[in-house]
């Protein structure tokens, strides 16, 4: 099921009480232990400066020799710190984040983010927060990718921070996809639970969207379920508008790419396609295997589709059906291919049936090994006149 542990009854509720509860009371495992922060010495007190009267450039000196943000880094997270007058509580943090694993580079990347945290209570908020993270799976490498994102220190833990840790884990279906998620994009731990996430579950499924489906989506972009909700009821309509049900194996792969494109750019590329031969059919199904297609230029697009059809000999319909084909560079995979496997065909040397497509999809060092290199004897200008055609595109 795409909620383990929530019910689809739970989410239908949208309200957020039941679902806290249930995260809230989830047992956490054995804390950890941590040794107390007030015993670890790191270089950063060394060089602090004396703060028996601290002056008005404490924090900015403090932030620059400890943590190694820049002299306007500095400056700008100490309006921040008006309210720290000693090193004692920056001290413990930082000997904190230390004991944990982060290394200098971390650090200084956690506090340019978010420079509160200096003035964090490390007992009371910083490692309750690291035994429950750890308790949740996250290893001790996992958690700087985690804790930098600017929110996450500053989330109320229960309240906050594991409900959406929770709900994530099990949308994504596993905690290694939400790592993975985590580590390229962890804007949508921003999201609110109650105002985008569950609304936006319960509009896909009242449009018959099945939970298998809607974990497919979100597996490849996350960010359609962080829309307003009028937006994302909006997209499916659109969606709808082309006559892709909501059934439908297109279904994902379209939604994704009207995500990113104008209605009116949508309806440009199709026009273009269409004079190429395409049905609108034909153009829905290449866009749900290739959605990058969107963003090929008129010119481009119209370079490759005359290549394929009027000298490789393909029909509208075949590059339709394998789209991916239109997402290779003419100059430097299409033609040099192509031509080299007409020239072994003229000397009889390429006998075997083999389709454009999975010529054109086969890594550039075995199409090298397996087409040119074995008939060098053969034909003994073959390689040099591949590679050349190769260079010849790429410069």
């Amino acid at each position: 099921m795409l909620l383990h542990g929530l019910s689809s009854s739970l989410l239908r509720r949208h309200g957020s009480k039941t679902l806290l509860a249930f995260l809230h009371h989830r047992r956490l495992g054995d804390p950890l232990s941590f040794s107390s922060s007030s015993s670890i010495t790191t270089a950063a007190a060394a060089a602090t400066v004396n703060s028996s009267s601290p002056g008005p450039q404490f924090m900015v000196e403090y932030l620059i020799t400890s943590c190694g943000l820049s002299p306007s880094e500095a400056a700008k997270a100490s309006t921040y710190l008006r309210r720290i007058k000693s090193p004692q509580r920056p001290d413990s943090v930082l000997g904190f984040f230390k004991s944990q694993g982060f290394d200098d580079a971390d650090i200084r990347k956690i506090v340019s983010r978010q420079p509160r945290c200096l003035g964090f209570d490390v007992e009371k908020t910083l490692a309750p927060k690291f035994r429950a993270l750890r308790d949740l799976g996250f290893s001790q490498s996992d958690l700087p990718q985690l804790v930098v994102h600017p929110s996450v220190l500053k989330f109320r833990l229960h309240r906050t921070l594991l409900p959406r840790i929770e709900l994530w884990r099990n949308l994504f279906g596993s905690l290694e996809l939400l790592k993975k998620f985590l580590k390229r994009k962890n804007w949508f731990l921003n999201c609110s639970i109650e105002k985008r996430i569950l609304p936006n579950l319960s509009l896909l499924r009242d449009y018959g969207i099945p939970d298998k489906r809607i974990s497919y989506i979100l597996k490849r972009d996350p960010s359609l379920i962080v829309r307003s909700p009028d937006s994302l009821r909006h997209l499916v309509g659109r969606v709808e508008e082309l006559g892709v049900s909501p059934h439908s194996g297109m279904f994902a792969g379209v939604l994704q790419t009207l995500q990113a494109c104008s209605k009116a750019r949508f309806e440009a590329k199709m026009e273009l396609m269409r004079s190429f031969g395409w049905s609108e059919s034909e153009f829905l199904t290449a866009l749900s295997k290739a959605p990058s297609i969107l963003n090929v230029s008129k010119k481009v697009m119209q370079g490759k589709m005359e290549f394929l059809v009027e000298e490789a000999g393909c029909t509208p319909s075949y590059v339709a059906r394998f789209p991916l084909l239109l997402m290779f560079s003419l100059d430097k995979r299409l033609v040099p291919r192509y031509r080299a496997i007409e020239i072994l065909k003229s000397k009889g040397l390429h006998t075997r049936k083999c389709q454009l497509y999975r010529i054109m999809c086969v890594s550039e060092k075995d199409f090298f090994e397996k087409f040119i290199l074995c008939h060098k004897d053969e034909v003994p200008e073959l390689p040099e006149m591949f590679t050349a055609g190769c260079k010849k595109a790429a410069s």
